[in-house]
């Protein structure tokens, strides 16, 4: 099977039955294939840090967890966060994701190409360190 650049998915349901992972975490590792998908909301603080707003090749993508640091072993999404720091020494695909129109949009494989932290809000409004992953992409299909 093959997933081509601007391919559409009516929800998220359809991507996680397609290659596997979590259908509603925003990073949803695979069990059923080596994959790793990344799932962009266009409303987040990043958001205007997608190069080439219609054919992304870099982008940064900020670290899943929205309460309390991500680099904290404590925070439940911890381990979310180290696969995509891992996923080349693991063999994983990051697949990459947007909505557009109430659209999944399948915009490629990607690999991480640096980290840095940052300082951000979370959703209750205290200060927390956050991972941001710079990513870079390096294909337009996958096949699994």
């Amino acid at each position: 099977m093959e997933i081509k650049y601007k391919q559409k998915f009516a929800t998220r349901q359809d991507i996680s039955d397609l290659i596997g992972g979590d259908a509603r975490k925003g990073i949803a590792k695979s069990a059923k294939t080596q994959t790793i998908s990344l799932f962009l909301n266009e409303d987040e603080l990043y958001s205007d840090y997608f190069y080439e707003k219609d054919n992304i090749e870099y982008c940064m993508y900020t670290g899943i967890g929205r309460i309390g640091h991500q680099d904290s072993i404590e925070n439940v999404m911890y381990d979310l966060n180290m696969e995509i720091m891992t996923h080349k020494k693991n063999g994983r695909s990051l697949l990459l994701f947007s909505r557009k129109n109430g659209v999944w949009l399948f915009k490629g494989v990607f690999e991480l190409t640096e980290t840095h932290q940052n300082v951000q809000p979370d959703d209750h409004g205290d200060l927390r360190r956050v991972f941001v992953f710079h990513l870079k992409k390096i294909k337009n299909t996958f096949k699994f």
